[in-house]
């Protein structure tokens, strides 16, 4: 079999959807099994300095806390929906993993290495590109450089 495991990166924006579009597409071909990965990074959920000086190091760190609580709570809730309902309605069996903190490239190729992935499926821009700019996201460049398996890159 040619892809036996792909892994797809999962931010909920429109490129990420189409890449699991695309994995789908794939994997009912294959009959790969697919891994849905989310890295919930800190800037991604509190805006950068909007805590500083406004609030006691105390109060910063649970309100720090709860908001990355609050996170992962609506990302496991994305993420077991893509993987325990869509993915599903289409044949195809899909697992999650949800990862606080860290760089979102080097998670995403770490991920890879531990789950022995033969295919990443990533959309071209995140949450955190501009439509504007039509160069690939710095994450999709990243992953697709320092793979080591096969990286297909959706827009």
């Amino acid at each position: 079999m040619l892809y036996e495991r792909i892994l797809v990166p999962f931010d909920g924006s429109k490129f990420a959807k189409k890449a699991l579009d695309e994995a789908i597409k794939i994997a009912q071909n294959t009959d790969s099994i697919l891994y849905l990965c989310t890295v919930i990074t800190v800037s991604g959920v509190i805006p950068p300095g909007s805590l500083m000086g406004l609030v006691k190091n105390k109060t910063a760190k649970e309100i720090h806390a709860k908001l990355i609580k609050s996170a992962k709570a609506e990302t496991e809730r994305t993420l077991n929906y893509q993987a325990s309902v869509y993915c599903k309605s289409k044949g195809v069996k899909a697992y999650y993993k949800i990862i606080i903190n860290g760089n979102i490239a080097e998670e995403i190729l770490k991920t890879a290495k531990q789950k022995l992935i033969d295919l990443i499926v990533i959309g071209s821009q995140g949450l955190h590109g501009i439509s504007k700019i039509k160069t690939l996201g710095s994450v999709s460049r990243k992953v697709s450089e320092l793979a080591d398996c096969a990286v297909l890159i959706v827009r």
